[in-house]
């Protein structure tokens, strides 16, 4: 008897190590009509599955033009014909659903979704008018088990604690011709990238900081290439970091090798004001090496956009990544369906299929593209060794910011 009384105990003081708490808050900010406080991955579908089928159905929002296809083709009647449940699809701009989302939350009536797949740039925002729920999903949802955990807690420089899920992870790569460049001799660090565009000027084409999101995610993978010392590399990781703390460090003495870097490349590149400029001079033989993103280069490729001959890199010291996630908002009216519906875009499958469609990379760290794509499908990305070893995660939000500001201020515009 007393084994047995140890063994209940021990039972439930497992599942309540496990049962999900607040993140940031001794309350939820949700009340979904379950309770949350006893809910863990272990029962989530005892609890979730029928109360989401009994709630029937659940509204989408999407904030992407390239996923609407994905969507409506293949994931969203997969999940209706898993479920049983209906999904009211609807898309449109990221900043006037969010600001939609904050109004009406302020307002005291439900939220106009009851998912929302949004851009990691407002993710700081949504925390900060306390719109979306402060559930750790990334310690709740049974899927989310197969996520690197870095990546489903910080999204965008913003730490979330995990109530942010990772759908969309996006890589920032350099494209190369091989047609022009051979893959024996494309430069393969920072400063050989450097010396190759000193000797091919006008070549290598780099999207501005502030134009597009390869050109800033350069920018940071050149800091992680450039800047020595751990106080300065501290900062990278410092996502408590305010706009002053950012201003005061690009004024120091820690980014002068990116500085000086950019001073020298600035003069021989090809600077551009967009992610599609850059991909289109590569396209038609301007560029022969350039900033990329590793999904739009993909789709750039599938389409004919780009030439097949078009291949993907990460340079050794690594480059920086990004991505956006869904949430479940305040306000939800069908939050049963909706924390299932979070649960099923975690998968496996689901994730694989997204990447084989849309080039789009997944925060799980158990997919290999290299073992169910095809021979074609798999050369327009990365290498997936080299994904999985220099990946790196982006910079501060204000970091980042300032320094964008700093080279259009004080490089770009000295150019001009």
């Amino acid at each position: 008897m007393k084994a047995l009384t140890a063994a209940i105990a021990a039972t439930l003081m497992s599942t309540a190590a496990y049962a999900v708490t607040p993140i940031g808050s001794e309350e939820f900010n949700i009340q979904p009509g379950f309770e949350l406080a006893e809910l863990t991955s272990e029962n989530f579908y005892d609890v979730i599955v029928p109360q989401a089928k009994e709630e029937g159905k659940l509204t989408f929002f999407d904030f992407t033009n390239s996923f609407g296809p994905l969507f409506t083709d293949r994931l969203l009647p997969a999940f209706e014909e898993e479920y049983g449940i209906t999904v009211n699809y609807i898309r449109g701009n990221n900043e006037a659903a969010v600001q939609q989302l904050i109004a009406a939350n302020n307002s005291g009536v439900a939220a106009p979704a009851d998912v929302y797949f949004v851009g990691s740039s407002t993710t700081g925002l949504l925390l900060r008018e306390n719109v979306m729920a402060n559930v750790p999903l990334a310690d709740l949802l049974p899927n989310a088990d197969g996520f690197n955990q870095d990546i489903a807690r910080v999204s965008g420089g913003v730490d979330h604690g995990g109530s942010y899920v990772p759908f969309h992870r996006n890589q920032t790569s350099i494209i190369y011709d091989t047609r022009t460049v051979s893959g024996d001799d494309v430069p393969t660090t920072a400063d050989a990238l450097l010396a190759w565009a000193e000797a091919n000027p006008g070549k290598f084409v780099v999207t501005s900081p502030a134009g597009g999101g390869s050109g800033n995610g350069f920018m940071q993978s050149v800091a992680y290439a450039k800047v020595e010392g751990d106080d300065c590399r501290a900062e990278f990781s410092n996502f408590s970091m305010t706009e002053d703390e950012a201003k005061a460090y690009v004024e120091g003495a820690c980014l002068n090798p990116v500085w000086d870097y950019y001073k020298k490349l600035i003069p021989v590149a090809e600077i551009t004001n967009g992610n599609s400029d850059t991909l289109n001079l590569v396209a038609n033989g301007a560029g022969a090496i350039g900033t990329a993103w590793e999904d739009m280069a993909y789709d750039f490729i599938g389409r004919g956009l780009l030439p097949p001959t078009v291949r993907q890199q990460i340079i050794e010291s690594g480059q920086v990544g990004g991505g956006d996630g869904m949430f479940l908002p305040v306000g939800s009216e069908h939050p049963a369906a909706a924390l299932l519906f979070l649960d099923f875009m975690s998968q496996h499958d689901i994730q694989l299929e997204k990447l084989g469609v849309n080039g789009s990379r997944s925060a799980r760290t158990d997919i290999d593209p290299g073992k169910s794509f095809t021979e074609e499908q798999a050369a327009r990305l990365i290498p997936t060794n080299e994904f999985a070893e220099r990946a790196l995660p982006s910079l501060p939000a204000p970091l980042r910011a300032a320094m964008r500001d700093y080279i259009v201020a004080n490089l770009l515009r000295a150019t001009n």
